[in-house]
């Protein structure tokens, strides 16, 4: 719209311009007739006024070369001023656009700062606590989940001196799945049946159930390893030390690379079942600190490790001041599930001098009542 209004008024001085020229040229016309007639009249006076005559022709001449000019000026003018006008007309409509959006954006913001806040901070009030409650929930869920497995793991663990109360249950869900067929029993069915068969001391049954168990389509590394660990427990029973210590070192060379918590946690345990092995059979120690560093996920590990180095160099010299050391470093340490029964028949069929055998036995003595403190 202003683009046209500034294009009305380019043609209006445009119009007027012509219509200036137009009358200066009637003018000059008239002038011409006049002379004219004075030829026609006085011709004596036409060599008087010849001169005059052609001044006036050339004068005319001139008149009509500054009317085309000033024509061409016009048009010029013209075009000139409608160009500046759009050139004008964009520019002021860029600027136009953005007050208006900056304008907008400041309104918003007002909105925001003044309606908004009041409007909606209950609303996202609600669907925060919403969303904490859900999150709780769920948290929870995980939780117990967690705790039911790792009690289900717990339970898989082969448990050297069961009570007789612990020995009823797996003998009663034993017979719960009497019923089913290979094809049909799970991993917690062969659990219950080996930990069942276990109490029972039967020994190659156990050895027997854990090896098709391990051929399960659907078992996990993680219970691959757990099996490992009852296997191994089963040749101590067994009293069959290095095929324990075989069983053991394949299972820290199968999974030494986990990542999985659970696996870690039967590696370290064949690591440290393994190292006691070595020491009753007096044999090289292999223990490797570095991995154990590597998969160490509580002081606890480390506490057994450096229990079992305790002993083995108490072979051979006094670890008083050792031992002390361990005690008060770990001293919130517990081992409950820590079993000394091999290690104390070790030393009780030991051929060591009876310095070095009455040493160790106080050593384990320590050890036990510290880890298996209430």
């Amino acid at each position: 719209m202003k683009i046209f209004f500034f294009l009305l008024i380019t043609l209006f001085f445009t119009t007027i311009g012509f219509a200036e020229v137009s009358h200066q040229s009637d003018e000059t016309n008239k002038k011409i007739e006049k002379i004219e007639e004075k030829l026609d009249t006085t011709k004596e006076e036409l060599t008087k006024y010849t001169q005059i005559t052609e001044d006036t022709k050339e004068r005319v001449g001139d008149i009509s070369s500054s009317v085309d000019r000033f024509g061409i000026l016009v048009t010029f003018f013209g075009v000139l001023i409608t160009v500046i006008v759009i050139i004008v007309s964009i520019r002021s409509a860029r600027e136009a656009k953005q007050e208006a959006k900056d304008e907008a954006h400041r309104l918003l913001k007002d909105w925001i700062d003044k309606e908004a806040k009041s409007k909606f901070e209950a609303k996202v009030n609600a669907l925060s606590d919403e969303l904490q409650a859900k999150g709780d929930e769920i948290l929870k869920r995980i939780e117990e989940k967690a705790d039911a497995q790792h009690e289900r793991f717990e339970n898989r663990m082969l448990n050297l001196n069961p009570s007789q109360e612990e020995k009823d249950k797996f003998e009663q869900e034993a017979k719960l799945i009497e019923g089913k067929s290979e094809e049909e029993l799970t991993i917690d069915d062969y659990w219950v049946r080996i930990v069942n068969k276990y109490n029972l001391k039967a020994y190659e049954d156990v050895l027997k159930l854990i090896d098709k168990a391990m051929k399960l389509p659907s078992i996990s590394d993680e219970e691959i390893a757990e099996l490992f660990i009852g296997k191994g427990l089963t040749f101590g029973k067994q009293g069959k030390p290095i095929e324990a210590i075989n069983m053991y070192n394949e299972l820290i060379s199968t999974y030494k690379d986990s990542k999985i918590a659970g696996i870690i946690k039967r590696v370290l345990g064949a690591i440290k079942n393994k190292f006691a092995f070595e020491i009753i059979l007096d044999m090289p120690i292999t223990v490797d600190r570095t991995l154990i560093e590597k998969l160490t996920q509580s002081p606890k590990d480390i506490a057994s490790i450096d229990m079992l180095f305790i002993l083995q160099n108490a072979k051979t010299s006094s670890q008083d001041t050792e031992l002390q050391s361990w005690l008060e470093k770990y001293q919130d340490i517990k081992y409950p599930s820590w079993s000394f029964d091999e290690l104390e028949a070790w030393i009780d069929k030991a051929s060591y001098s009876d310095e070095v055998k009455q040493r160790i036995r106080s050593y384990i003595e320590t050890f036990k009542t510290h880890l298996h403190r209430a």
